[in-house]
C-alpha cells in the first residue's frame, strides 16, 4: 500500500486547457489523490511562450513547485511534453492517453501525418497567422464523436488557437526511457489513429485499451480514472 498519495498533473493537448481533465481531476481528489489541472500558455488561454519549448518550460516550473512525488498524465500533443521533461526528480510515472510518446528527431506531425487516417491531421487544420485553428464541426467529429452531443458542443466551442510550431517541433530526449510509462490506446480514436496509438505503445512495453474516442476525459472518465489509479498504485507502492 502506499503511503502518501502522489499528485497527479493532467496535462492537456493541442487546442485545449485544463478545463478538459475536470472530470478526471474530480474523481481522483474523490480517490484521494491531489491533482494539478496544467493550463498551458497560447492564445486566448494562459500567459507565457506559447511555443512547444515555452510548454516544456511551464511544466518544468509547474512540477517544481509541486511537493511529493508525482504522476504525470498527457494527453495527445502534450505527450511529446512529457518525453521532453517528464523525467524531472520528483516524477515516478507518467500515463500517455492517445498521447504522442515520440522518439527522439520525432514530432507530432512527423508522425501523425506519416499513417492515413486521421480527420486531425494537416489537411483538417488551419494556419492564421502564427497559429493553428481547427473548426468546431471538424473537432467535434475528430475529438468527440462518441461524447453526448451536449459535451461534444461544449467542448468544442472552447477550443482555442495553437502555436503553429507546437505541432512541428522535433523532440530532442525520451523520458519514457527512464520513467515507467503506460499508454493508453483508443480504439475509436479518429484524431490519432489506433495503429498510430499502438506504434507507440510498444516503445513502452506498458498499455492497455479503452474503447472511446480522442477524449475519454469526458467520454469515459470512471474507465480512464480507473486506469490512472491502476498504474500509479504499481509504481508508488
Amino acid at each position: 500500500m502506499m503511503s502518501t498519495f502522489p499528485t497527479i498533473v493532467l496535462v492537456h493537448g493541442m487546442w485545449h486547457g485544463g478545463w478538459a481533465w475536470e472530470r478526471v481531476a474530480t474523481r481522483l481528489e474523490d480517490a484521494g489523490y491531489p491533482c494539478v489541472r496544467v493550463t498551458l500558455p497560447g492564445k486566448e488561454r494562459a500567459p507565457g511562450d506559447p511555443t512547444f519549448r515555452g510548454h516544456c518550460d511551464h511544466l518544468v516550473e509547474v512540477l517544481a513547485r509541486i511537493p511529493g512525488d508525482v504522476v504525470l498524465a498527457g494527453h495527445s500533443y502534450s505527450g511529446a511534453l512529457l518525453t521532453e521533461v517528464g523525467d524531472a526528480p520528483q516524477v515516478r510515472a507518467m500515463i500517455y492517453v492517445s498521447a504522442f510518446c515520440l522518439e527522439p528527431g520525432e514530432s507530432v506531425a512527423s508522425v501523425n501525418d506519416a499513417e492515413a487516417g486521421s480527420q486531425a491531421g494537416k489537411d483538417d487544420i488551419r494556419q492564421v497567422g502564427d497559429y493553428l485553428v481547427i473548426d468546431p464541426e471538424t473537432a467535434r467529429h475528430a475529438f468527440y464523436h462518441d461524447c453526448t452531443p451536449a459535451d461534444a458542443t461544449s467542448a468544442s466551442g472552447r477550443l482555442t488557437p495553437e502555436h503553429a510550431g507546437a505541432r512541428v517541433a522535433v523532440i530532442s530526449r525520451a523520458a519514457w526511457r527512464t520513467v515507467a510509462s503506460h499508454f493508453v490506446v483508443c480504439t475509436l480514436d479518429r484524431a490519432c489513429t489506433p495503429e498510430v496509438q499502438r506504434m507507440m505503445a510498444a516503445r513502452v512495453g506498458s498499455s492497455s485499451e479503452l474503447e472511446s474516442g480522442h477524449s475519454p476525459m469526458l467520454s469515459m472518465p470512471d474507465a480512464l480514472v480507473q486506469t490512472i489509479i491502476k498504474f500509479t498504485k504499481e509504481h508508488m507502492s
